[in-house]
């Protein structure tokens, strides 16, 4: 009997082999050992460097089809920017349009353009961007050909900000005046915005453009604002004009920040006096509540009761129910909880401390009931509420479940393989910006395999951040790396450190990027300032580090570890004092101490700096979920959150160098 045929392959059924066979090429390349281009793609930069134009063509010549080859041509068009004419800028901003490279040459370029004084050109170039000084230029570019009306209409928003503007703008606002378009009000809205942002020489500056008979009201805004208690002579006051009321409130503000009792006791005879705005009455009103939140005077709670705060002072409503929660005056917590807008009453914050507010009046079912529906999150509080009922935690790991040929063609991106080599040949700056373009139109589904993708290459910090992209939360393992392990539990281990609190400060620090650094100057994994490093390391007798050493993950995790711990025994091994006095600074912490004795959830919810108190939820909850990814016994959270005393802890100042001292109340 003859075999039975297979069934013809139908067009459809083509798509897949079709698509596999055009990624043969790609992943036949990507399996090739890159190290040889690279070695050439290092080699022909030296020799560009050098000026070796012969060795430089060779290799260049050798690496076209390299990922990296369009930085190649952006180094050797930069270097010659000031000899060329626009065709090769024309033809490289063409031919690499979709790199990040050429929003880079373009920006070049256009100083270059700006340099030569050739506006014609600057127009034909110019896209619209943020940058002030690049806008400053496209209007003088505008002026310089003529076109002034459509220069004009550019130049107030420029105008209009609270700091300095570039000197390129100069010229620009030179000629606004001068058309007449720097009228007496826009001075004053650039007045009041640089008041606002406390650039006070900025404001000074500006009065040269008032008329002479304004100017005493610039003065005496900027002596109201060194001098606040002027705000009560009725006389200095006395002649209206356009700004009193500003000056009036900026100084009320000013002076509730000094002293929060009189401000509030002169605001209702003030209020009178004057004819505020419905508006400027509402913010005085607020300012005066947060200050008084601030000062923390007995008759606060009371105070706090006469005021309606609006459903968007979000603020507002949140510093008074912790003005309650600190002092455990659960009936008004309850109460102010209540008034909250709905949306911001249903998120799981609220929903918590409302069942704690619940329970401490006796309603423990309905608390029960809460607490139940939030321990079903994987969450600070949803964990919190699992231990009031005695719940098992959820962690609900669902790993990513990404095919093959998904990864292979989100792989071969062109965006996506520069990013690769980039990040192989340790330039973070450059591989992140092109990750962000590769990767910025993706859809959720794509941006899964992207996360995965940059895992397999050990590029935790990507993963962690496209993952998040995706809104995709329940992959631990993508989440919650256990990079450099040997070296976090070798370090941890030396000083009886919980690793797992090791690993948490690590994630929310870095998420695991070595290279990371702070604006403010803060290096490496645990996101070392080199000042603290070099006082660590003179303590545990190791010789200083050199600034690069401290991106080198082994140097970081071995001063993170050991500065860590100090802290943790400077603040009596309390974990939730010494998380958030990683962030804030002991020096904070032990202004922060409470009076009496707290329940750490609620001396949590009352750190006076948001970041902070983020900050020290997350580190308590990734610890959590890092007893488990280690396949530790599971600690509690409530285990890792002891009562916080007020006792002070005595000894020597640490690393930030601040002296121990009084300070202010915790409910902010």
């Amino acid at each position: 009997m003859p075999t039975r045929l297979s069934r013809p392959i139908t067009r459809d059924a083509w798509h897949p082999l079709l698509l596999a066979l055009l990624l043969v090429p790609l992943l036949l390349q990507a399996s090739q050992d890159p190290e040889p281009q690279r070695a050439r793609f290092l080699a022909a930069e030296q020799a560009l460097a050098k000026g070796d134009s012969d060795r430089y063509r060779a290799l260049k010549d050798s690496l076209q089809d390299y990922p990296l080859y369009p930085y190649l041509a952006f180094q050797e068009l930069k270097r010659g920017l000031s000899r060329t004419d626009a065709q090769p800028v024309t033809e490289f901003l063409e031919t690499y349009a979709d790199t990040p490279l050429a929003g880079r040459m373009r920006y070049f370029w256009l100083r270059e353009l700006a340099r030569r004084k050739d506006w014609s050109a600057y127009l034909r170039f110019y896209r619209p961007r943020r940058n002030p000084e690049q806008r400053c230029l496209h209007a003088r570019a505008l002026i310089e050909t003529g076109r002034r009306e459509a220069a004009w209409k550019e130049v107030p928003a420029l105008w209009l900000s609270g700091r300095s503007r570039p000197d390129a703008c100069d010229p620009v606002f030179d000629a606004w005046r001068a058309a007449g378009g720097l009228t007496t009000e826009r001075v004053w809205q650039r007045i009041g915005l640089a008041m606002k942002a406390r650039q006070t020489r900025l404001a000074r500056y500006l009065g040269r453009f008032l008329p002479a008979a304004e100017k005493p009201w610039l003065e005496r805004w900027l002596q109201v604002d060194t001098d606040p208690g002027q705000i009560l002579q009725a006389a200095a006051f006395e002649r209206p004009h356009p700004w009193r009321e500003t000056i009036l409130l900026h100084g009320l503000k000013r002076l509730a920040r000094r002293d929060a009792g009189s401000a509030w006791e002169q605001w209702p005879a003030l209020s009178q006096r004057y004819p505020f705005t419905a508006e400027q009455r509402y913010q005085a009103r607020h300012i005066l509540a947060l200050a008084l939140i601030r000062s923390d005077p007995p008759e606060l709670l009371a105070r706090l009761d006469t005021l309606t705060p609006a459903p968007d002072d979000t603020r507002l409503h949140e510093a008074r129910i912790r003005a309650a929660l600190i002092r455990q005056t659960w009936p008004l917590a309850r109460k102010w909880i209540e008034a909250l807008p709905e949306k911001l009453r249903q998120t799981e914050r609220w929903r918590y401390w409302y069942a704690r507010a619940l329970g401490a009046s006796g309603d423990d079912r309905r608390a029960d009931a809460i607490y139940r529906e939030l321990a079903r999150e994987r969450s600070y509080f949803g964990f919190l509420a699992a231990d009031r009922v005695g719940m098992a935690y959820r962690f609900d790991n669902r790993p990513v479940q990404i095919g093959q040929r998904q990864m292979a063609r989100i792989a071969a991106r062109p965006g996506i393989r520069r990013a690769r080599e980039l990040y192989a040949l340790g330039r973070s700056i450059d591989a992140r910006r092109e990750w962000r373009d590769a990767t910025a139109a993706l859809e959720a589904d794509d941006l899964l395999a992207a996360a995965k993708l940059a895992q397999r290459w050990g590029w935790n910090d990507q993963a962690i951040f496209t993952l998040a992209r995706a809104r995709y939360w329940d992959d631990l393992a993508l989440r919650f790396p256990l990079e450099h392990r040997e070296t976090i539990e070798r370090e941890s281990g030396k000083r009886q450190m919980d690793h797992a609190w090791v690993f948490a400060v690590i994630r929310q620090e870095s998420a695991f990027a070595p290279d990371a650094i702070s604006p403010a100057g803060a290096m490496g994994l645990m996101q070392l300032m080199p000042r603290t490093a070099k006082e660590t390391a003179r303590r545990i007798k190791r010789r200083n580090p050199a600034r690069r050493e401290l991106l080198s993950a082994e140097t970081n995790i071995e001063l993170g570890t050991a500065y860590l711990n100090r802290v943790y025994r400077q603040l009596d091994g309390h974990p939730v004092l010494a998380t958030a006095a990683y962030n804030a600074g002991p020096h904070r912490i032990r202004r922060w101490l409470p009076p009496d004795t707290l329940p750490a959830d609620l001396w949590i919810e009352n750190i006076p700096y948001r970041e902070t108190r983020t900050y020290t939820q997350r580190v308590l909850v990734y610890s959590v979920i890092y007893d488990q990814r280690l396949g530790q016994r599971g600690s509690r959270l409530r285990q890792r959150m002891p009562p916080v005393t007020p006792r002070r802890v005595a000894g020597e100042s640490l690393a930030d160098g601040r002296k121990t001292g009084a300070g202010s109340s915790l409910s902010m």
